[in-house]
């Protein structure tokens, strides 16, 4: 009676033990088959960025108006050689080296040359008046004097534009151009009792301009 309950549990144990094995081998195959980490799947975007060129503008420098100047009586004064002659008139180098055309009138005191214009290449003493136009008239030609203290000086007759203040600057136009100098200590303001500001607006003046320093050495009545 006790040897049949014995057999009956051996077996039911060896049945037990073959499950649990079972069970055991059934979890070692899943653990292997997975690795328990997770996939990260990383996608790499690459961008292209498109630099569009824009062509560069040369910005041009505007062009400085030309102003015109009303007309103010006015004469040009100066030594120099005769470069030209026309059947009207005659072509001078300045001292500033600029060339002056100025035309000979009946009314043009040629009594040095004996009523005859002046030869090519000859040294003339000349005084002009300037036309609304800005062309130049002779109004007297006469032969240079050797050591003229004028030689390298320009005389302009104008009217004044401004009254000179402390900056000693001068304003004056002659004919249609207008002109800008400083006055130095050293210029010759007799006519203006040696006082730079004395010189006051539209008021006639002789400017003596010493070439090639273009500075005034004088200032006189015109």
């Amino acid at each position: 009676m006790q040897t049949i309950p014995l057999r009956r549990f051996q077996g039911m144990l060896v049945c037990t033990v073959a499950l649990a094995l079972m069970l055991l081998f059934t979890a070692c195959a899943g653990t292997g088959a997975s690795t328990g980490q997770p996939t990260t799947s990383t996608t790499t975007t690459t961008t292209t960025t498109s630099a569009t060129q824009v062509p560069t503008t040369a910005t041009q420098q505007p062009t400085p108006t030309a102003i015109p100047v009303a007309f103010k009586a006015g004469g040009i004064s100066f030594i120099g050689p005769v470069k030209s002659i026309t059947t009207s008139g005659l072509v001078m180098s300045a001292p500033n080296g600029q060339a002056y055309t100025m035309t000979i009138t009946a009314q043009t005191d040629l009594s040095a040359y004996g009523g005859s214009k002046p030869t090519v290449g000859s040294s003339v003493n000349m005084d002009s008046t300037i036309n609304p136009d800005g062309s130049l008239t002779a109004t007297i030609l006469k032969p240079a004097v050797a050591g003229d203290p004028d030689l390298n000086n320009i005389a302009y007759t104008g009217i004044t534009t401004s009254a000179v203040g402390a900056d000693r600057v001068l304003h004056f136009t002659a004919g249609i151009k207008s002109y800008t100098y400083t006055i130095p200590a050293t210029a010759d303001l007799s006519d203006f009792s040696g006082n730079a500001q004395a010189i006051g607006i539209n008021i006639p003046v002789k400017v003596k301009v010493l070439y090639p320093a273009n500075t005034v050495i004088s200032v006189g009545n015109g």
